[in-house]
């Protein structure tokens, strides 16, 4: 079943911005896309004690991930599909379709949800393109947060601004990326001359379900993800946050091969 929605309900909108948004910076490059490379992740605990809480009722913990882009159109235009498809230990799978311009703008994108047994679960798909007019320049859909952060300049302390799309329901969210220092970085994939970038979202204009909340929770949700980039490439290696939500231990996601 696909549904065309025209809204995304608020409970939905929170998960999205917290779990997806801040967390799925596993965040191609201004010059490159790098099309049909496929990039593969793994995620695990900063703190090598740390373990998962059986009590959360999380049904999926995504422990790997992949990462590609394919040629598309929208509306008999060209475009450009990008993909994420999220694994899980027990074989469940969530997959992005993000159908965007070239400076990923989103025409529309799709998300399906796949069982351990590979039933299709959930198929939905929120349209874009109607709300351009009242779209910030640089507005992306929280699925592509990895490839806005290989598209930015890593001068150090240059900050590059884009606007997270939360559904058709409510205004885009602001976040700030700003290279912060040259950093050596040894993931599974190798070791690479990177970019640390620092992430922060905008507490000024919050997205209509966030402004109802006090200042001090809003302190404990809003993180401040780092992510690392290759330095020649821009090929995102690292990313570091609370992955699993606000009070949660440190995850990173590392980079394991591309093929």
């Amino acid at each position: 079943m696909k549904l065309r929605l025209s809204f995304v309900a608020p409970a939905r909108a929170a998960r999205f911005v917290i779990l997806t948004a801040l967390a799925v910076l596993a965040l191609a490059a201004g010059s490159s896309n790098h099309p049909g490379a496929c990039r593969d992740y793994r995620t695990r605990y900063v703190d090598p004690k740390a373990k998962d809480d059986p009590k959360d009722g999380r049904m999926r913990r995504i422990s790997e991930f992949s990462l590609w882009s394919e040629d598309g159109s929208y509306e008999g235009k060209p475009a450009t599909v990008f993909k994420r498809e999220e694994r899980s230990t027990q074989g469940d799978r969530v997959l992005f379709e993000v159908t965007a311009a070239s400076d990923l703008l989103p025409f529309q994108t799709n998300r399906k949800v796949y069982s351990r047994q590979n039933q299709l679960l959930e198929d939905h798909t929120i349209v874009y393109t109607d709300l351009f007019s009242r779209f910030p320049a640089r507005t992306i859909d929280g699925a592509t947060m990895s490839w806005a952060l290989e598209h930015i300049d890593l001068t150090i302390g240059r900050r590059s601004d884009f606007w997270i799309a939360l559904g058709t329901e409510f205004a885009p969210w602001q976040v700030f990326m700003t290279p912060e220092a040259e950093e050596t970085v040894t993931v599974p994939a190798g070791t690479f001359k990177c970019v640390r970038v620092k992430l922060k979202y905008s507490t000024d204009k919050l997205p209509g379900f966030l402004k109802m909340l006090p200042r001090f929770i809003l302190n404990q949700i809003i993180s401040s993800p780092t992510g690392w980039v290759t330095k020649d490439t821009h090929i995102m290696v690292k990313f570091q946050d609370k992955l699993d939500g606000p009070g949660t231990p440190d995850k990173v996601e590392e980079l394991v091969r591309i093929r």
